[in-house]
């Protein structure tokens, strides 16, 4: 598929604090704090929101995988140490109080962004104003993956003061992020920014329940090739692609996409039913994986034992980007806005639309067997929820869906792969399936307004 990436940042802050870039051959003398009265000279500005832009993309690097876990796009292969999860995160529960980097990296993007959205708007020398708009839209971005990822969050008062628990999805947060892209759309000139400004809006408006406006937004995104991503680097730990190197087999076979829906059992143990993988049965490239050999994954999983390799090809090295909108996630939302309307039919041609832009047929004839036609709203959302699954395998937007659909009201199965047969760790041990990330205890033990866990 033809891809156009839209802007980039390239790594060059870290936190509220510019630095320098790191070139190779070069010797480098951090300068240390820069004070607030320098950050308002406009050649700091592209710096600072650039800062913003990577700290979303730690945040975005790290959920996606612990995502993927919880949400059955990976099998875990037993992994607890480097690139591993621990044993009750594989089987699906998160531990409340837990993943405080995760948190970190989510609130410093979202602080970052609307810190540099003060002060280009109030600096003496006139911002740029696509620098402007970048920080709008990394804000908006970081209020996304907090709702999608958590059920709740904080977000300090405007006289600074620590903040109290509320809904990540609540109406004022939403708005917030709303009026974020929305900014950027008037203040961008560069179109690539205005594109990722109404794919965010439109992504916010989803969650907001406003089908016709997320429709209406997802329609200005006219290329299906598009995309807006974050630049990941194989330079540095915290932005290089986990999922690839968790997965790479040097070292790390840290989880497998054996038993997962896109890459099955085949056949593999006697134990769990015999599944003929989608990507097997398709050969669909959004969800490629390896063959499998004679290695196992690099621990083994509780209550089953080693666990077959089986790697996903989906990111094939620690340089590769993360999607966070793109034209055909614009087409999928224009579909699930169709189906809250009842219109059914016209759903399925832009679900259809996005499999032939991945050079695939219908899903009729693409899979195993053939899938009955959609006749109803409940059938075409189980297809919508399924294409959704396969198109955005990967980029942290999985465990979010299924939140969402939950009471989405609109029926259909979200055929989440059944591990409940390979393990008692699915079944037994862990209390429930978590639906979202929890308020570390590093904020609930700094927070007088936010409760500690009893």
């Amino acid at each position: 598929i033809m891809k156009n990436n839209m802007k980039k940042f390239r790594v060059s802050t870290t936190a509220v604090l510019l630095s320098t870039l790191l070139l190779f051959g070069c010797d480098i003398t951090n300068p240390g704090p820069v004070s607030d009265e320098f950050l308002a000279v406009k050649a700091s500005h592209q710096g600072l929101v650039n800062g913003a832009g990577r700290r979303l993309a730690e945040a975005v690097n790290n959920v996606a995988y612990t995502g993927a876990l919880i949400s059955r796009e990976i099998f875990p292969g037993g992994q607890t140490g480097s690139l591993g999860h621990p044993v009750l995160v594989q089987g699906g529960w998160i531990e409340p109080g837990s993943y405080g980097g995760h948190f970190s990296d989510a609130v410093q993007a979202r602080f970052i962004a609307e810190a540099a959205i003060d002060i280009l708007s109030g600096s003496e020398e006139a911002a740029d104003p696509n620098a402007l708009a970048e920080a709008y839209i990394w804000a908006g971005y970081s209020y996304r993956v907090i709702a999608e990822n958590w059920c709740e969050t904080v977000v300090p008062e405007p006289d600074g003061s620590p903040g109290s628990l509320q809904s990540s999805t609540s109406a004022a947060l939403l708005t917030k992020a709303e009026n974020h892209f929305s900014s950027a759309l008037s203040t961008a000139t560069d179109n690539n920014l205005k594109q990722a400004a109404y794919a965010g809006r439109a992504q916010i408006k989803v969650w907001a329940g406003d089908w016709s406006g997320a429709a209406s937004d997802a329609a200005q995104v006219t290329d299906d090739s598009w995309s807006f991503d974050l630049n990941m680097s194989n330079l540095d730990n915290a932005t290089r692609n986990q999922i690839w190197f968790a997965n790479d087999n040097s070292p790390y076979r840290a989880y497998s996409m054996i038993y997962t829906y896109y890459g099955g059992n085949n056949g593999l143990s006697e134990k769990p039913p015999t599944f003929l993988g989608y990507t097997d049965a398709t050969g669909d490239p959004r969800v490629p994986h390896g063959t499998t050999s004679e290695e196992w994954a690099n621990a083994a999983l509780e209550g089953y034992g080693q666990v077959k390799f089986l790697n996903s090809l989906h990111y094939t090295s620690g340089n590769d980007d993360i999607r966070i909108a793109s034209g055909n996630e614009m087409r999928l939302i224009e579909a699930e806005a169709k189906l809250n309307s009842g219109d059914w039919a016209a759903a399925m041609t832009l679900i259809n639309q996005v499999r032939a832009n991945a050079g695939m047929n219908d899903l009729y004839t693409d899979y195993p067997n053939g899938l009955p036609e959609a006749s109803s709203v409940a059938t075409a959302m189980s297809y919508l929820m399924r294409e959704r699954a396969i198109e955005l395998w990967g980029e942290g937007r999985r465990w979010g869906d299924q939140r969402r659909w939950i009471t989405g009201g609109l029926g259909g199965d979200q055929q989440l792969a059944d591990f409940e047969t390979t393990s008692v760790l699915f079944t037994t041990t862990i209390p429930e399936r978590s639906k979202c990330l929890d308020i570390p205890d590093s904020e609930r033990d700094s927070n007088p307004n936010v409760p500690t866990i009893s």
